[in-house]
């Protein structure tokens, strides 16, 4: 009996296998991740803010609240940090589970997405709102082929992942261009009708009102103006993004002449992407990158979800990807994770362990930056609370900016918290006349910290 017949007979007992398999390595690897400001900030949201104070509040924190909506009940049951690592293993086992049963893909490219990028520990360990992207990009691509029958759920998909992140928009762009409008324009100029197509109309508004909303929701009032410096990161990415695009539009055409819409949903999500990196955000984080692999794998869920194994084109395709993630994903995922699991990610249970263990309960300890600070706050033992001498007040969730002259100028004049404990963080102002109680030691993202005690 060969290979082949071997994995027809024993498919199903083998995809369970790699998926217990993927689900024991993504537990361990978020377990021994420390979430970091970013993570603990969505958190704290959730747990302190009415959904109401969210909506507003996202407005500087520069994400739609999907995300934190889905945190909001463990964080206002008071439910342990972990759980906050735990929902996005969660959201991405199922996501796991969804791509290994239900896409057509081939299994080694299966293998491969799920024990790398984009399914393994950047999505599922670190927990962000990009999760839930990945989550929605499959659902999306295993029920695209009855988009026609049910256009009324196909666009409340759609919708909720304008939900999820502004770097998915052009998702969204290209997946309704390529649908409403083109059924839309099919049916009133081109006289071709669809039986739905009411449907279609109801579920083009849909995602225009969700649009409208989230552009209300993060841009209806004064915002923070992110300023955004060029990089050659950046322009680099471009680069390779805009050749590839080219290669596939050119491959499109000749081979693939069947699928151009996926191709118009590619390239559209990938432009958006690299609008979004050059000239909305100052730098191009770990994950932010991952998800140009996440759309790539997109397009070819939604090109395979039609065709069978043995379509030659499909399979240049998949060794495209493979190539694409080796060459310009692997050597920072690895890094990356290795280094998270033999070195802290941020040093703010370390100094919390410090404070329940030396300094007398019910203090009030300032801080110099609490945007940075308040990935302390989960760990902390109850009766403990912070104060921002910056913007002179309490902190249970830090919606301010960090302002370094704000900072240096709020240490100038020591004398007004004599018999206090200040927390520094990054070490922004060495405070040499000070006593120093504590200085963690500097983890991967810049996030570590000194406590100083002011003396009376």
């Amino acid at each position: 009996m060969n290979l082949k017949n071997i994995y027809k007979n024993n498919k199903k007992a083998i995809y369970w296998v790699i998926f217990v398999l993927y689900g024991i390595l993504n537990f361990i690897l978020t377990l021994l991740h420390e979430p970091w400001r970013d993570e603990i900030h969505a958190w704290l949201m959730a747990k302190e803010l009415s959904v109401v104070d969210l909506f507003l509040a996202s407005r500087f924190d520069g994400h739609p609240i999907l995300w934190h909506l889905l945190l909001m009940p463990f964080a206002k049951l008071n439910f342990p940090i972990i759980t906050l690592n735990l929902i996005s293993f969660i959201v991405l086992l199922i996501s796991s589970w969804l791509f290994l049963f239900k896409t057509k893909l081939p299994l080694p490219v299966k293998i491969f997405a799920l024990f790398t990028i984009p399914f393994t520990y950047t999505y599922s360990a670190i927990s962000r709102n990009y999760s839930c992207i990945i989550l929605l990009l499959v659902i999306i691509g295993v029920f695209y082929p009855k988009r026609f029958e049910r256009p009324i759920v196909y666009s409340i998909l759609i919708a909720l992942l304008i939900h999820t992140h502004s770097l998915a928009w052009g998702i969204v762009a290209g997946l309704t261009i390529t649908f409403h409008f083109y059924e839309i324009f099919q049916y009133f100029y081109k006289k071709q009708h669809n039986t739905n197509i009411k449907s279609v109309i109801i579920g083009l508004l849909i995602i225009v009102f969700n649009t409208l909303l989230v552009v209300f929701e993060l841009y209806g009032s004064s915002n923070i103006n992110y300023a955004c410096e060029s990089s050659s990161f950046v322009d680099l990415l471009i680069l390779c993004t805009t050749c590839l695009l080219l290669i596939l539009l050119v491959y499109t055409i000749f081979s693939l002449k069947t699928h151009y819409k996926e191709f118009v949903i590619l390239a559209i999500s990938l432009l958006f992407q690299l609008f979004i990196y050059k000239f909305v955000y100052s730098s191009v984080l770990f994950q932010r990158y991952i998800l140009f692999f996440g759309v790539i794998l997109f397009y070819l869920i939604l090109v395979y979800q039609y065709d069978n194994f043995d379509n030659i084109n499909h399979f240049i395709l998949c060794i495209a990807f493979l190539l694409i993630t080796s060459v310009f994903g692997l050597k920072d995922f690895f890094y990356t994770a290795v280094r998270d699991v033999s070195h802290p990610y941020s040093s703010a249970k370390e100094m919390a362990y410090f404070i329940n263990n030396n300094i007398p309960k019910d203090s009030t300890i300032l801080i110099d930056a609490s945007i940075i600070g308040q990935s302390i706050i989960p760990y902390l033992d109850p009766g403990y609370s912070f104060y921002d001498i910056g913007y002179k007040e309490f902190v249970d969730c830090a919606n301010v900016a960090y302002d370094s002259n704000l900072i240096v100028s709020a240490l100038s004049d020591l004398n007004l918290y004599r018999g206090k404990y200040l927390i520094i963080c990054n070490d922004i102002c060495k405070l040499e006349d000070l006593e120093l109680l504590y200085h963690t030691q500097i983890p991967m993202v810049n996030e570590f910290f000194a406590i100083y005690f002011i003396p009376e």
